[in-house]
């Protein structure tokens, strides 16, 4: 009996030892094609975006000489930094060409107003601004902390400690001098150079400044390594590309771009910049958070009760001596330990029993929470402890998936009243979600193939995979989406995120680096033993062979691959709502027709149809409505045409119909045709739908952009003269006697 169980157990080990081997080459695989996918991502304009950078080749944004690593001025005359590196990836993916000029901050916003350059980098969204300037998202968020010399002389520690005391700001940083207004008690001296105010600093003509990771960064660069942080201020600064107002194309390239850069992306730029300022982390050497009296009260309004997730390892956990595990749980001790205080765990069997004590105030706060809108009703949120990648977990046998959309009407398993579901509903409304009520429950269903895949964060099914030896399943994706887990603290206790932000700024990387190892690492129990090996030498030659007979079996399969890449090129060529050609194979089809025409001198004919206030149907009935209807539409229109014609889907309600072979009087009659069909036919009840449409013929002088042109023009005249009409564009000749 006791062989037996030992050879049970090392089997299970060997094949848990193959299963890591195997799964550790597919995730590199699926890293590797994430990142080259991500490499190839690019943005999607819009034609008046791809028309606004046609005009404008160079868009130049300015910035201050000495806000370094943001901007740096190299002595070939080439700006760098991390503004830089930015703009560049958003070049990449966008197609556009932004570029940094640097200067004087205030001769920069002069220009700016002036439009002799077009925006500025590096600016915050100040109340001046915004009368000549639009602004992006955030594109970086710095905490801003108050500075003072090394060795903090003067002993300051809070707001209280700064009450006749003076404060140096950098004249031109208008952020900093609208802080500086909320010091009344304080005496404020305006200067014109970062340099200048580190000199007073060091000299003590001034007792403090404000500042960020940048400020320490740029005081070793000047060789002048004398502040160090007192403590962290409650402001963060968000950082902004801000655009000449009549330039609305620009901040929405901008914001696309910056939305397919991914939270990993920009902080290993981050960390390249700012990684060589060594004392960005002085703050950090104290354990204990140094507090002012109003946060000490706060603090001491005990008693502090806690929530957590009870089984979601290797993020939290309640083990079964009821003690609360798991990385947050460590996390939630440091935060303890920099404020001195003491959170006391309210014990749940099921997270959903968590968040409903919560909701109702019976715990203060709760760990390893995804923010949502309708957690916001009850809840207000730290920024985030911890980020992780959302993974689809699907069995061994099934392809790597490039995204969810390929999916299908499959079934997933998420876990109920999870954020990751809300997250994924928000991107993917048409998922065939299978609620779950565990990790365990969704896994077991997948392995016995009952569900299609499974959705949660890497870490989670990575840990649950290896505790429960499943060796049938691997991450078949990597989501475009991070889930970030935050603390969320009761809505009537607004005082709280700002401590508790305070706690987790002053955790350094290296505490975050050993939870991490501690939990998320593999782990080895004991050694291999050596009599292993010749079981694994057994299994790999059977290995082998399975090798062998899969390339035989694939060989098999190459028809269906073939099918399949036909299905793939339909889709990518097809409208998925009306499933008609969509604007990429239209362009295709106009120019063959057009080459026809030519090449047989025969003529050719186009329709561009608009549905008449379409949006009205929309916001009065919903989009469902509003797509059964297109459908319709669609229906109706392909009954009236011919086989030698093809009708696509334009664009949101406009079609495009080419006609062969067709002159511009048979193409107006075809219009006029389709457009009494559509205004007889009953759509929806009691509302009558109807199209406006433009018609032009191909003139064999003209390129297919000037027939589009055409088109549109003719549109836009049966638009204006009250819709429900055709309209026709005609080329003018002139004869020459």
């Amino acid at each position: 009996m006791t062989q037996n169980s030992g050879a049970l157990h090392i089997s299970k080990r060997v094949l848990l030892f193959l299963w890591l081997t195997c799964h550790l080459f597919v995730l590199s695989v699926n890293s590797f094609a994430d990142d080259t996918k991500a490499s190839l991502t690019t943005v999607t304009l819009t034609p008046q975006e791809e028309s606004f950078l046609q005009n404008h080749p160079v868009i130049t944004l300015g910035s201050d000489l000495s806000w370094q690593p943001l901007v740096t001025a190299n002595p070939d005359g080439s700006i760098s930094g991390y503004d830089a590196d930015i703009l560049q990836r958003i070049n990449q993916l966008t197609g556009a060409n932004f570029s940094l000029v640097v200067g004087d901050w205030i001769d920069m916003q002069t220009k700016a107003k002036a439009h002799d350059i077009d925006g500025l980098s590096t600016s915050a969204i100040i109340p001046e601004r915004t009368s000549y300037l639009t602004f992006t998202n955030p594109y970086l968020t710095l905490q801003t902390s108050l500075f003072v010399s090394r060795g903090n002389p003067l002993s300051i520690k809070n707001f209280d400690d700064l009450k006749g005391k003076t404060l140096a700001i950098q004249k031109a940083n208008q952020s900093d001098v609208e802080l500086a207004k909320q010091f009344k008690h304080s005496t404020i001296l305006y200067m014109d150079t970062l340099e200048e105010l580190l000199s007073a600093l060091s000299t003590g003509e001034v007792d403090a400044t404000f500042g960020n990771a940048a400020t320490l960064y740029l005081a070793n660069k000047l060789g002048m390594p004398y502040l160090q942080a007192a403590f962290h201020l409650p402001q963060q600064l968000d950082l902004v590309f801000g655009i000449r107002k009549d330039w609305p194309e620009a901040v929405s390239i901008l914001n696309k771009g910056l939305s397919l850069l991914t939270t990993h992306e920009k902080l290993r730029i981050q960390t390249y910049w700012f990684s060589d300022q060594s004392q960005a982390d002085t703050i950090k050497e104290n354990k204990a958070l140094t507090l002012s009296n109003n946060e000490q009260l706060i603090v001491n309004n005990a008693p502090l009760r806690l929530c957590v997730a009870p089984n979601w390892l290797p993020f939290s956990s309640i083990n079964s001596d009821g003690n609360y595990q798991g990385v947050t749980a460590d996390i939630m001790s440091l935060i303890a330990e920099r404020l001195d205080t003491k959170f006391i765990l309210t014990p749940t069997s099921a997270w959903r029993e968590s968040v409903d004590l919560i909701k109702h105030k019976k715990c203060d706060f709760i760990t390893t929470i995804t923010p949502t809108r309708q957690r916001e009703e009850f809840l207000t949120f730290t920024q985030p402890v911890f980020t992780s990648p959302i993974v689809l977990a699907t069995r061994l046998d099934q392809f790597f998936l490039p995204d969810l959309t390929s999916v299908g009407n499959k079934p997933i398993g998420i876990m109920k009243n999870s954020g990751i579901k809300v997250l994924i509903k928000n991107q993917y409304p048409n998922l065939n979600i299978i609620d779950v009520s565990s990790i365990q429950a969704g896994l077991a269903l997948l392995s016995e193939q009952k569900i299609f895949g499974y959705i949660d964060s890497l870490e989670v099914i990575a840990h649950y995979v290896n505790k429960e030896h499943y060796i049938n399943i691997k991450i078949s994706s990597t989501l475009p989406m991070d889930l970030n887990l935050a603390i969320g603290v009761r809505k009537d206790w607004p005082q709280w995120p700002p401590l508790l932000n305070k706690a987790i700024q002053n955790i350094s990387n290296e505490e975050i680096q050993q939870i991490r190892h501690r939990w998320i690492g593999i782990k080895y129990d004991e050694p291999i033993d050596y009599k292993v090996i010749s079981i694994i030498i057994t299994i790999l030659g059977v290995l082998v062979f399975l090798v062998i007979y899969r390339y035989r079996v694939i060989a098999k399969y190459n028809t269906k691959l073939e099918d399949l890449n036909q299905k793939l090129a339909k889709q990518a060529s097809t409208d998925q709502l009306t499933q008609l050609p969509n604007r990429y194979l239209l362009d295709q089809e106009t120019l063959r027709v057009i080459a026809a025409s030519q090449r047989y001198q025969e003529p050719f004919s186009a329709v561009l149809f608009d549905l008449d206030y379409f949006k009205k149907i929309n916001d009065k009935y919903g989009h469902q409505v509003g797509d059964d209807v297109l459908i319709q539409v669609t229906q109706e229109m392909s009954h009236s045409i011919r086989d030698t014609d093809i009708l696509g889907r334009w664009g949101g309600e406009e079609f495009l119909l080419v006609c062969p072979k067709t002159t511009l009087d048979g193409a107006i009659k075809l219009a006029e045709k389709i457009r009494i069909h559509i205004e007889q036919h009953h759509f929806i009840e009691g509302r009558k739908i109807t199209l406006s449409a433009g018609v032009a013929e191909f003139n064999a002088n003209e390129n297919y952009h000037s027939l589009l042109k055409r088109l549109d023009d003719a549109l836009y005249v049966a638009k204006n003269s009250g819709r429900n009409t055709v309209s026709t564009s005609k080329i003018e000749t002139t004869e020459t006697v």
